[in-house]
């Protein structure tokens, strides 16, 4: 059963990687929202190449605008090799290979010619005034009288004061001025120019290759891998190359036996926790960095220089640095806490959020849900209201939005302040989170009426024949956006990569990644985190901190 699973995947990223590669040169009508980078990503060109196509086309586009797309060069179709892992006591699994075509970076230094400037010989001239003299003039312009003499040669030194009404003249440039004008020296710097290093990894993670009918689990996981995938050709088409391995995490222990695994830089996995920390000795052994991307516990990267945990747990200080952040932004906000009496699941949470508002002396109103009438004398008419209520459910919510549509409130700026369990019904609620301009942080978030977002389904569906499952994060573009940060960045940065890794972005379209030391003893956590806002008129802010 696992053969034939994989045997159909290879098909089909073949199948997929070729269709891309036939499409030729098309017109293309411009639509609102849409960049250089968004139509390079629908048709599989660089944004260079659309620029040699459309002479004089800049970075900046408009509505309405048509200009060409050029072909896709040719490729090689993505090799597959299927292999099998040594013998078990189960079947042996079967694994792909996935090896890009390389290509060699080059590189052109080129020298340019400094140009310098002559500092011109008057700063402005000027036509003296009836009454004026050299000594008022020059208190005007903040230079001497000397100053002034000597730049103007038809004044006789000893007649400095016979200047008449309608003379002009040549107002000289101070000596601050003159310092800061002139040529700084610049000491020449080293260029060091990295050589990219080809990247091979591993993805292991629970596919489910031996099940009959795949569990939602396993959907997910070929999602997130094949989201990988989709990265993986993007990346070749900008010359990244390296080997990509795929392996059931049922089959863990014979995974790690073979001798191929020592020579990855990456392995991406796994989900269980008992692999995890085999993963954890096997990489920290043969020096390997190892991508953790589900598991969110708070002791993960401890004493494991090596790990890297995607998904952060939203403890107490991450709290504190998102309050700190929305209320900075938010300065002069009016904030009303309305308690639903049997849905206090947000308890712990609307608690800090209260003890940050006192540590900062910024007041706050509560409010009961069963006396929701109150709510109208706590409201202010000049400041942004920001509702926070106790729970984070649908039913809460639901329940919250009826009771303020009885209210008389179109006098007042109503915001609802929630939580990042939000963004799993915001597509059935979508009026109420428009009228009440629904706001919450999180470290994920996918906007539906992004250009990219549509440009990334439609490669998905191109490639793969379907949707992504419907869940919240997908993961098809987490995996996506795992394989771009670290892939991409390790090919450029080489043995650098974990040097520079705070330093290190990549274009996401879920999950924004920045990463930090826990502590100098321990590996990496990503602490990006962005407020999404829904607003009145439809549309979706998406502000990274």
């Amino acid at each position: 059963m696992g053969y034939r699973f994989l045997k159909t995947i290879s098909t089909v990223f073949t199948f997929a990687f070729i269709c891309f590669n036939a499409m030729g040169q098309t017109r293309h009508e411009i639509k609102a929202g849409e960049t250089l980078y968004s139509i390079s990503h629908t048709y599989g060109v660089t944004i260079s190449a659309i620029q040699a196509a459309n002479p004089g086309l800049g970075e900046t586009i408009i509505a309405g605008q048509t200009i060409n797309i050029p072909a896709k060069a040719a490729q090689e179709p993505v090799q597959h090799i299927i292999i099998q892992t040594p013998p078990v006591q189960q079947a042996p699994e079967q694994h792909i290979i996935i090896q890009p075509v390389t290509q060699q970076a080059t590189v052109e230094d080129v020298q340019p010619t400094p140009v310098v400037e002559e500092i011109p010989p008057c700063k402005e001239t000027y036509e003296v005034k009836k009454k004026e003299t050299l000594y008022s003039i020059a208190q005007r312009f903040g230079v001497s009288v000397d100053e002034i003499v000597a730049a103007n040669p038809t004044i006789e030194p000893d007649k400095k004061d016979r200047i008449k009404k309608g003379q002009v003249l040549c107002i000289p440039f101070t000596q601050a001025e003159l310092e800061a004008m002139r040529p700084v020296e610049v000491e020449e710097e080293e260029i060091v120019i990295k050589e990219p290093v080809p990247v091979n990894f591993a993805v292991i993670m629970p596919f489910g290759l031996d099940q009959q009918k795949k569990t939602r689990e396993a959907i997910t996981m070929i999602d997130f891998y094949e989201g990988i995938m989709l990265a993986v050709s993007e990346m070749k088409r900008d010359g990244v190359s390296g080997k990509v391995y795929a392996f059931d995490e049922a089959q863990i222990d014979s995974v790690l036996a073979l001798p191929q695994m020592k020579n990855v830089q990456l392995i991406i996995g796994a989900k269980d926790a008992s692999n995890i920390n085999k993963l954890k000795a096997f990489t920290e052994k043969n020096n390997i960095s190892l991508v953790v991307p589900l598991s969110s516990s708070t002791t993960l990267v401890n004493n494991s220089h090596n790990v890297y945990q995607v998904n952060q747990k939203m403890d107490n200080d991450t709290y504190d640095r998102a309050f700190a952040s929305f209320s900075a932004m938010h300065p002069n906000a009016n904030y009303v806490f309305i308690n639903i009496e049997d849905q206090t699941d947000k308890a712990d949470y609307v608690l800090r959020l209260k003890n940050f508002l006192n540590s900062e002396k910024i007041s706050y109103s509560n409010c009961d849900f069963k006396e929701i009438a109150n709510l109208v004398g706590m409201l202010s008419t000049n400041k942004e209201n920001y509702i926070i209520i106790s729970s984070s459910t649908k039913t809460a919510f639901d329940r919250i939005v009826k009771r303020l549509g009885e209210l008389a409130l179109d006098s007042y700026r109503i915001n609802l302040f929630g939580y990042t369990d939000w963004q799993a019904f915001a597509d059935k609620s979508i009026e109420a989170f428009k009228k009440y301009n629904c706001m919450f942080f999180t470290s994920f978030y996918n906007n539906p009426n992004a250009t990219e977002t549509y440009a990334f389904n439609q490669r998905f569906r191109s490639a793969f024949g379907r949707d992504q499952y419907h869940s919240y994060p997908r993961y098809g573009m987490l995996g996506y956006d795992i394989a771009n940060f670290f892939v991409r960045n390790m090919y450029i940065e080489g043995e650098d990569f974990a040097a520079n890794i705070e330093n290190l972005t990549s274009d996401a379209i879920q999950n924004p990644m920045h990463f930090t030391h826990k502590n100098t003893w321990s590996g990496f956590i990503n602490n990006a985190m962005m407020f999404v806002k829904y607003n009145a008129d439809g549309t979706i802010s998406v502000k990274q901190l």
